[in-house]
């Protein structure tokens, strides 16, 4: 299984996320993997951070998604693997960032999700009550303002809520309220519980 926690800048999701690991060790649940891209670190590391605007960026990001993906339906289909932003944000971005035509953008987007891959995939969206100061920040803080991400994120869920919610593929669509307080990560915790209930059999 796959649950895939989005979020625009400011939106909290990484501290939600900090807050769901804690709740998941303390509760001791087994078989849970948070995993986080680190492309922005590698490519800093590197010194390369030049490509990021160019499609070849785009596909990088994509063929670890599809790595993820493939592994968790074949040697690692007993985990569930929950990602730190995901195959919303890498199409949002790759919009803005213009690596590619946005036409071709959410044409691809479109038939990512229709893949036989994208199968019992969770996404739950971070909404934020109010923009929080983020505690941490890498190269993309000085290109697009929260905003702006918001709604491309928007754009792309609400044009796609058919595939995100594709019962037959075993795919579902969460939102949560971000309040910056111990009912939101509640909240979240709940809502992730609640996904590995109804489909830990699947």
């Amino acid at each position: 299984m796959i649950v895939i926690i989005e979020g625009s800048q400011g939106s909290g999701k990484t501290h939600l996320i900090r807050s769901l690991k804690n709740h998941v060790e303390r509760e001791g649940l087994e078989n849970i993997i948070f995993y986080k891209y680190q492309h922005v670190a590698h490519l800093s590391n590197l010194n390369i951070e030049h490509i990021e605007p160019d499609p070849s960026f785009h596909y990088f990001t994509i063929s670890n998604t599809l790595t993820i993906l493939e592994l968790q339906q074949s040697i690692l289909s007993d985990k569930v693997f929950v990602f730190d932003r995901g195959i919303i944000s890498a199409y949002a971005w790759s919009m803005l960032r213009k690596r590619l035509n946005e036409v071709a953008l959410d044409t691809e987007f479109r038939k990512f999700l229709g893949n036989e891959l994208f199968s019992n995939c969770h996404i739950i969206r971070i909404n934020a009550s109010h923009q929080m100061e983020r505690d941490h920040s890498d190269i993309f803080d000085n290109y697009i303002n929260a905003a702006v991400e918001n709604t491309t994120i928007d754009l792309l869920i609400n044009k796609n809520m058919d595939l995100l919610q594709n019962k037959d593929r075993g795919n579902s669509y969460h939102e949560i309220t971000n309040h910056m307080d111990k009912l939101s990560e509640a909240s979240l915790y709940q809502t992730f519980v609640k996904i590995l209930s109804e489909n830990n059999n699947k």
